[in-house]
């Protein structure tokens, strides 16, 4: 299998785009193409499989419509969302580190399970995630990813935020 996954530096930074293209470029190639997005920031509603509404980074939304990834599922396409205060009840040990890397790691093995290769999609900024212990790098490393960092243009400000 393999695994393409991509990193941000900042929101805006074109990530996602440079994900749709990433995405139609992968299903040129291959006939089941499966996405993630382990951790999400912006998440919004939408109906999974079985008609209950669960909320997905919006990014997955996109993704699953645009591209007709049937063969996945919603949850397993966003299993790390951060609402308003997710950080604070991670400190106040109220969400436990085990259960959000069991939650990606079990969604990708779902994905890869159904699908022949998976795109990974970081989330905004380097450092969304951290906080609560997972940064794209952990996501990535997490996963075995291979990684494409996607940063603003400038030869020393993209060698400064590597």
């Amino acid at each position: 299998m393999m695994l393409h996954s991509k990193a941000q530096q900042h929101t805006h930074s074109s990530g996602t785009t440079v994900s749709l293209a990433l995405m139609s470029g992968l299903q040129k190639r291959f006939e089941k193409v499966g996405f993630i997005k382990p951790v999400g920031q912006q998440h919004i509603p939408v109906m999974n499989s079985q008609g209950k509404e669960i909320r997905v980074d919006k990014d997955t939304q996109v993704m699953k419509e645009f591209f007709s990834l049937g063969h996945i599922e919603y949850a397993d396409m966003s299993p790390v969302i951060i609402p308003k205060g997710y950080t604070s009840r991670y400190i106040d040990s109220e969400i436990n580190s085990d259960a959000q890397v069991e939650a990606i790691r079990r969604s990708f093995a779902a994905q890869s399970e159904s699908s022949d290769v998976v795109l990974v999609e970081g989330t905004g900024h380097v450092g969304v995630g951290s906080i609560v212990e997972l940064s794209n790098a952990k996501a990535a490393a997490l996963l075995g990813a291979d990684v494409v960092l996607v940063t603003n243009g400038g030869l020393g400000k993209a060698f400064d935020e590597l």
